[in-house]
């Protein structure tokens, strides 16, 4: 008997998969599904977030690491302040000194100042879009549905590095644990502490496997405020970027 339940539904690209439960969404992974060269929709970052924040040296800009830039923002960056951002569309990467710099899709502008733009030229652009009504922010491919038992709007990130780094919504500290949700029951792989909305995987943590199904919740008082799923494909052609080693952790 078929293990998958074709149906109309949400989907990537031109195909859906229905999934009849647990187990049949976990061979998917085992199977190494066909990866969608399509970005899902991003949630609870309003309609246009087009890059995220690497790092920033200026005081009182209104950003900070790992935070997400939107198309018509501006950021004074004073005389000399500098400020690098990727895009999640996934190929270009910019270093912005000084001035006031507004940003668009296509990059950043600058009044008093100078833009340095880095554009992967083997690199499998995949047009991030961002809308508030979707789960998860990021610049990779997305692949799968949903799996019984969770949420149906949570969708699986895919990423190229074994070293993530977790962004949840809710903002504020947080406990992170990772499982490994290809094991029955799922295995915990780490757990660790984040501070200010976010964590960057150690090196020191256990290696995280390719085509692995994992499992991200981030925890506050007790209770879960974020929830993530994501597995690894160092084949995707794409940049070791911050927005491409982004796991975004959206609100349950």
């Amino acid at each position: 008997m078929n293990e998958f339940n074709r149906m109309s539904g949400r989907g990537f690209g031109g195909a859906f998969v229905a999934l009849a439960g647990t187990a049949a969404a976990l061979a998917l992974f085992g199977a190494g599904a066909q990866i969608a060269r399509a970005q899902a929709p991003l949630a609870h970052l309003g309609t246009n977030a087009i890059a995220v924040v690497e790092d920033i040296s200026v005081a009182g800009a209104g950003v900070g690491f790992m935070d997400f830039i939107y198309a018509g923002q501006t950021i004074d960056l004073g005389t000399d302040g500098k400020l690098v951002v990727s895009y999640l569309e996934g190929c270009r990467s910019e270093i912005i000194v000084g001035g006031k710099v507004s940003f668009a899709a296509t990059g950043a502008t600058v009044t008093g100042g100078t833009v340095t733009p880095s554009v992967a030229t083997s690199c499998a652009n995949v047009s991030a879009q961002v809308a508030a009504n979707a789960t998860e922010a990021g610049a990779v491919a997305v692949r799968g549905t949903g799996l019984d038992g969770l949420a149906d709007e949570i969708q699986d990130r895919v990423i190229r590095s074994s070293v993530p780094a977790f962004s949840w919504l809710a903002g504020g500290t947080g406990d992170v644990r990772v499982f490994n949700i290809g094991r029955v029951p799922a295995e915990l792989v780490w757990s660790g502490q984040g501070e200010n909305g976010h964590l960057e995987y150690p090196a020191s943590a256990p290696r995280l496997s390719a085509n692995v199904p994992y499992r991200v919740e981030v925890r506050s008082g007790g209770a879960i405020i974020g929830v993530a799923r994501f597995s690894i494909d160092p084949t995707l052609s794409l940049p070791d970027t911050l927005a491409n080693r982004l796991v975004p952790v959206a609100k349950p």
